[in-house]
């Protein structure tokens, strides 16, 4: 009885150690198995991997299944070209420039079409965005110079594409473009600009794809509030057109954005300073001191200097533009003030001349006569002509003298009038009325002559509206209209 009792606790114990031997090994085993299925290496999942489970590896078998290939243009119904229908939402429109002739916009494109080939049932799966593995269009703007594309794990840019049982895929992403824009700067600032934004594809012709702009609950084009600082949207609308090129006929879709410049800038950097500087330019003509010369001189340097910085920040065109004749006729008005004052400066000086050179000829014939009675005695007959002459020649007054007659030593016949009155009495006389009003008069003519060009500048640039030619365009050809309202409301 003792020898069995001691077989069966042995046989208990051993049978209890090897349980808990497997247990310690299962154990290590489904650790291990936790271990390695939490880790993640990036080399660890590859496409088969993901490819081979559930709905992802049934969606890829119905694809094989139908031999879809993602490099075949889908087949319309009735043998026509796809039909991709596009929206779009502006978001912003950062900035219009007219120095570099682009503006850049930021938008949510959207396009969507039809596969026959991708119809499902709904059962099978549920809207499937895997973008890699269908086709879509190479769609691509043709006046775009830059663009930040859609990348992995970006916050800013993103894609999507969503397929529905129908074979109906919308494929959508946030774009920010730089797009160039011919501008015509003749009536700047008061210009009003017309820049377009043109949507192709880059490989497929009019007969096997076709844009067209959406309809119905999807706008065509919409536009959220926007603000520029010198430029406001007044009109934007959508336009279809074909294109003809080297390798054939293309569908292109434009978008149409008018803008409408705001003079504000323009009338504090440059109208109001060349305005004020023209002013100054006739303030100085009415004073009368040394340095009005040196002052217009500034003047001119000052209107100069604002010439050449508003050269700078323009394009070089060789047409002339609004502001150039508003700041050409400024320049000119301060140049002909500077003529002026040299002209008015000339004639006090030949006033001056001319009243110093009258009281030395009103005391000339006293010197004569004292230089002729030095050398022979006079008789009292003739020296009481030559007072009276000389009385009646000192009242005339101070600047216009005649030759006296002097009878000679032995003929008796007068004296010859000296060269030097002779050519006196041929050259202009300024006097000190004439001179005012050549001032008055000159004054008033820049001055009503710069306000009338000012009320024809203001009046009529601003309100000449140069209709913009753009075939690509039109206003008649237009399919949508954008709702502005937010914009003004805004």
């Amino acid at each position: 009885m003792i020898r069995i009792r001691t077989l069966i606790v042995v046989g208990t114990l051993a049978t209890l150690a090897h349980i808990a031997d497997a247990g310690v090994r299962g154990a290590l085993v489904l650790k291990k198995s936790r271990h390695s299925s939490m880790d993640y290496h990036p080399g660890s999942l590859n496409k088969d991997s993901i490819f081979q489970q559930g709905e992802t590896r049934d969606f890829l078998q119905f694809l094989r299944r139908i031999a879809y290939d993602h490099r075949q243009v889908p087949e319309h119904m009735d043998g026509g070209p796809v039909e991709v229908k596009v929206s779009i939402v502006v978001s912003n429109v950062r900035s219009v420039s007219e120095v570099t002739m682009d503006y850049s916009l930021e938008l949510f494109y959207r396009e969507s079409w039809r596969d026959p080939r991708l119809q499902y049932s709904p059962k099978l799966f549920k809207n499937k965005s895997y973008s890699n593995f269908l086709w879509h269009p190479d769609t691509f703007v043709p006046n775009a110079i830059a663009s930040k594309n859609p990348r992995k794990q970006s916050i800013t840019h993103r894609s999507l594409l969503r397929l529905d049982h129908e074979g109906n895929i919308l494929y959508s992403r946030r774009l920010s473009l730089l797009a160039s824009c011919s501008m015509d700067l003749t009536l700047f600032p008061f210009d009003v600009q017309l820049c377009k934004l043109g949507i192709e594809s880059y490989g497929y012709t009019a007969d096997k794809v076709v844009y067209k702009w959406s309809h119905g609950a999807r706008e065509a084009l919409k536009l959220h509030p926007i603000s520029l600082p010198d430029f406001q949207i007044t009109e934007a609308y959508v336009t279809s057109h074909m294109e003809s090129y080297a390798t054939g006929d293309y569908s292109r879709l434009y978008v149409c954005f008018v803008f409408s410049r705001a003079a504000g800038f323009c009338f504090l950097q440059l109208i109001i300073p060349s305005t004020a500087v023209v002013i100054t330019s006739w303030v100085s003509l009415w004073m009368e001191n040394e340095t009005s010369f040196q002052d217009m001189i500034s003047i001119i340097l000052t209107i100069t200097f604002l010439l050449f910085s508003y050269n700078e920040v323009m394009p070089r065109v060789s047409y002339l533009k609004a502001m150039d004749v508003y700041l050409g006729t400024c320049f000119c008005i301060v140049f002909c003030s500077l003529i002026k004052l040299a002209l008015v400066k000339y004639m006090r000086q030949r006033l001056r001349i001319a009243r110093d050179t009258s009281i030395v000829a009103g005391m000339a014939p006293l010197l004569k006569l004292a230089t002729h009675s030095v050398g022979r005695p006079v008789s009292p007959l003739r020296e009481y002509n030559t007072k009276q002459r000389s009385k009646s020649s000192l009242s005339n007054g101070s600047s216009q003298f005649t030759a006296i007659q002097i009878e000679s030593g032995k003929n008796g016949g007068p004296m010859p009038v000296p060269m030097g009155i002779r050519e006196k009495k041929r050259n202009v006389q300024f006097t000190p009325q004439f001179m005012h009003r050549f001032h008055w008069i000159t004054q008033m003519m820049f001055f009503f002559g710069f306000v009338i060009f000012c009320l024809f500048y203001f009046l009529v640039y601003p309100n000449i509206h140069s209709q913009v030619v753009d075939k690509d365009c039109d206003r008649l050809t237009a399919e949508w209209f954008a709702d502005l309202n937010i914009n003004k409301k805004k």
